[in-house]
């Protein structure tokens, strides 16, 4: 039982990837290690992580910083309740992976110090998440402002009605992966 690991593959081939998965699961990882990989191969490449949360944001960043070692490339987080003016600064650098809440993506891109036409890649973490805090039309707006040809990988414990919309809004003929975890029965 690969479990997440299936993301992979289809990540590493570019496929848009919906992975139904809880927290816990190792799918940090399994998203991290295939756009590592993107960045390595194709310089200039940008990487955009929306996550519910500073708590997850900053602990995505943690597992990106050891992965990433040596690899010559860097990440930033840009959350809320954390001074905006360090963030607009660190965006200045052009940082491969950007990593952050809705709420603050949408303010730094407001301020135009985030530019989304440069991110060829989107991660949304625990979406279910952002909709039960909120964050639609953030995603939304974010979502809206990118790219129409991305890269999307999609993660979600839940599959709701609002979720299965986003998708279909956002995501091309995507890849569905569902984990379950053991301890949940089937």
């Amino acid at each position: 039982e690969l479990g997440i690991g299936r993301v992979i593959p289809h990540a590493l081939l570019g496929q848009d990837v919906v992975g139904l998965a809880e927290t816990g699961t190792g799918k940090t990882a399994a998203f991290l290690i295939p756009l590592i990989d993107k960045v390595m191969k194709q310089k200039g490449e940008r990487i955009l992580i929306m996550a519910p949360t500073r708590e997850l944001a900053v602990q995505i960043e943690k597992e990106l910083a050891g992965f990433a070692k040596g690899l010559g490339f860097r990440g930033m987080v840009a959350v809320g309740g954390a001074n905006i003016g360090p963030q607009i600064s660190q965006l200045k650098h052009d940082p491969a992976f950007v990593i952050g809440t809705p709420g603050r993506l949408k303010d730094l891109l407001e301020r135009r110090a985030l530019v989304l036409t440069e991110f060829g890649t989107v991660v949304l973490d625990e979406a279910d998440r952002m909709l039960d805090m909120g964050f639609i039309d953030d995603m939304r707006a974010i979502l809206g402002k990118m790219r129409g040809e991305r890269h999307t990988l999609f993660f979600s414990a839940t599959m709701s009605r609002d979720i299965e919309r986003l998708i279909g809004d956002f995501l091309s003929s995507p890849v569905v992966i569902s984990v379950k975890t053991r301890d949940t029965p089937s």
